[in-house]
């Protein structure tokens, strides 16, 4: 950042010409509990960057990981920040909504963290949708499309970043180095964010074109590094709910949760879908392994 640290917590966003970052900057500057840097990878949309308080354009070419790595090489003050925030650029939410999550990361004391998504999203794993009833969810796995991470822990996976452009692998990994584990990664039910646009397809090839491999060929090789480590699934151990009270163990969270998902199924994007979604989450949470160290 060109000028001195004045908040808390910073946000970096991979940009391209839709970018949504701009919504999220509603609120004046001395409102806002974070500064923003938009690291576009699309040189027109740096080019039609518009001046904002607390906003820092960088033009880094390439993916979302491998972009980001970069341009925390022109962050050189990351190391002020408390939490950092990595979304995807088609993310739709308010200053108010961050100043919350961050907020709610703090209270909780949390290594990683995200917001979960609201009923209408585009998803990959139902687990992530807001689930009525809870105020958060403690999960093995917090997605690589909003992560937030403490100073300690961003500063482990940075380095894992460089060689990665799908980020795959991250998701369950940042939740198993020192510094995380056990209620330490939680989905904020209370918070939700709405991902605006279908996932991964864009991504792949880009991937294919660029490197001629793809994303669970950069998981694999992202793995190695750690030795004999498995991959997993999402599953909450954990939660408190909307008053506060505690729920240990994955029965009792996926009764929990399937009370808060079924309730509202037709709210979701694709009911049928999610429906189907509703069996599997029960299923793993009965059934998958859920390592929660390296």
């Amino acid at each position: 950042m060109s000028s001195r640290t004045r908040k808390s917590n910073l946000i970096v966003v991979r940009a391209g010409q839709n970018s949504l970052h701009p919504g999220w900057l509603n609120l004046p500057y001395a409102q806002r509990d974070f500064d923003l840097v938009v690291s576009y990878f699309n040189e027109t949309a740096y080019e039609n960057h518009q001046e904002e308080a607390g906003v820092t354009p960088l033009l880094i070419k390439g993916g979302k990981w491998d972009g980001l790595y970069k341009s925390f090489q022109e962050i050189p003050d990351y190391k002020d920040y408390t939490y950092i925030w990595l979304p995807d650029d088609d993310i739709d939410t308010r200053a108010e909504t961050l100043n919350e999550m961050f907020g709610q990361a703090r209270a909780h004391d949390l290594a990683v963290c995200q917001p979960s998504l609201s009923l209408d999203s585009y998803y990959s794993h139902l687990m992530f949708l807001q689930c009525a009833g809870f105020k958060l969810r403690y999960t093995n796995y917090i997605e690589i499309m909003v992560p937030c991470l403490s100073l300690p822990l961003f500063e482990q996976v940075l380095p894992l970043f460089q060689d990665t452009m799908s980020g795959y692998g991250l998701d369950y990994l940042w939740c198993r180095l020192p510094g995380a584990g056990p209620k330490k990664a939680a989905v904020l039910d209370e918070i939700s964010v709405h991902h605006t646009r279908p996932i991964g397809s864009q991504l792949r090839k880009s991937i294919s074109d660029q490197k001629g491999e793809t994303s669970e060929d950069e998981e694999t090789r992202l793995l190695s590094k750690f030795g004999d480590i498995k991959k997993a699934v999402p599953v909450a151990y954990a939660g408190i709910l909307s008053d506060g009270r505690p729920v240990e163990g994955r029965f009792k969270m996926a009764m929990a949760m399937h009370k808060g998902y079924g309730g509202r199924s037709e709210d979701f994007l694709d009911p049928t879908h999610a429906k189907r979604k509703m069996r599997q989450l029960f299923k793993r949470q009965l059934i998958k392994n859920m390592p929660l160290e390296i």
